[in-house]
């Protein structure tokens, strides 16, 4: 990221009045090897072909910042395969992980697991030496790496048994639950200081964890907000962003964004924009908001400008937001497409 780019994210992290609305992106496997015609597994293991994908993206949208920008992401299976999850890589498309186990009666096998070590388990190791080598490449360049990443405490669980049966366990063994998640998010902040013990530029954290999303407002309190609260209080860095696009609770995680410490949210498309500037409060930015599946991905460059315009003119500021997808960039989202939700920004920027 250009030291420009990050201080625009830094301002608008603050909610400040820029004057302007900029434009962001959470990209990671499922769309750029697609986007750049190259095969997934070689994107996951070849540094060439992983610096010339962000070398094309970076040329094809020089206005829109990637956040978290050089994200060295093995599809989400860095977290999970430390834990002994079996990774299924494939040629054209990211990679799945197989459940440790697959009945929330058997939750109790998961409590006997060691919390992972990043410098030695599964892929994150691998990672870690591709944050130090690319680290290298980067010296004496305008780029730096300011942003770490990690998939969330409830995300990681979901993947070591399955979403409904991990919903299942919250309410049938609560006091597993709680163990469980007291190590996945252990996991979470090692794995964050981890990278940044290796990159000296990274000054925030991006975690992603969409199933907080499908739990009522008593659940979140109880089974995520003091878990994402502690890994995010673990880091006293400048920005702090939050992924969840579920919107199965809708507005319910909202109030208690702020208190997490999180700055900049990216939340689902399906969120009336002004509502969630209303439950987030005035020291949230918002990061989106734009449908990036029927819309950015499937529809064409007139509804997606229109779209666009839309939803600037609904939110009627240049304050607190930077607009983007309503969720990561999704499979097939074309050049066309997201440029003309770039054009259509710079229209009613122009238009103020």
């Amino acid at each position: 990221m250009k030291d420009s780019q990050w201080k625009t994210i830094l301002a608008a992290s603050q909610c400040q009045e820029l004057g302007y609305v900029p434009t962001g992106m959470i990209v990671d496997s499922p769309w750029m090897p697609g986007y750049c015609q190259v095969s997934t597994i070689d994107y996951y293991t070849d540094p060439t072909v992983w610096m010339n994908c962000y070398n094309t993206i970076k040329s094809d949208f020089p206005d829109l910042i990637f956040l978290p920008d050089f994200w060295v992401e093995m599809g989400m299976a860095a977290e999970p395969s430390s834990f002994g999850c079996k990774p299924v890589f494939y040629h054209n498309q990211p990679v799945m992980i197989r459940h440790l186990i697959e009945d929330a009666d058997e939750i109790n096998t998961l409590l006997d697991l060691e919390i992972p070590d990043p410098q030695k388990d599964g892929l994150m190791p691998l990672a870690i030496n591709y944050y130090k080598n690319l680290q290298k490449k980067l010296v004496g360049t305008d780029e730096k790496i300011r942003i770490v990443a990690s998939r969330g405490p409830l995300n990681i669980a979901t993947f070591l048994m399955s979403v409904p049966e991990f919903l299942m366990a919250i309410k049938d063994y609560d006091e597993e639950a709680h163990r469980l998640l007291d190590m996945t998010t252990e996991l979470v902040i090692r794995w964050l200081k981890a990278q940044m013990d290796v990159l000296p530029d990274a000054e925030g954290i991006l975690v992603l964890d969409d199933i907080c999303g499908f739990l009522s407002k008593d659940d979140y309190l109880e089974f995520a907000h003091p878990y994402l609260k502690r890994i995010y209080d673990s880091f006293p860095v400048p920005v702090k962003l939050f992924h969840n696009d579920n919107f199965g609770n809708q507005y319910t995680t909202f109030p208690y964004i702020a208190d997490l410490g999180v700055n900049i949210f990216n939340f689902s498309y399906q969120a009336d924009i002004q509502t969630a500037r209303k439950e987030l409060g005035d020291h949230v930015c918002i990061f989106g908001n734009i449908a990036p599946l029927d819309i950015l991905t499937r529809s064409d460059p007139t509804t997606i400008q229109t779209e666009t315009l839309r939803i600037l003119d609904t939110y009627n500021s240049t304050k607190g937001i930077i607009f983007s997808a309503g969720g990561g960039a999704s499979p097939g989202m074309s050049k066309d497409n997201c440029q003309a939700m770039l054009q259509a920004v710079h229209t009613w920027n122009e238009s103020r």
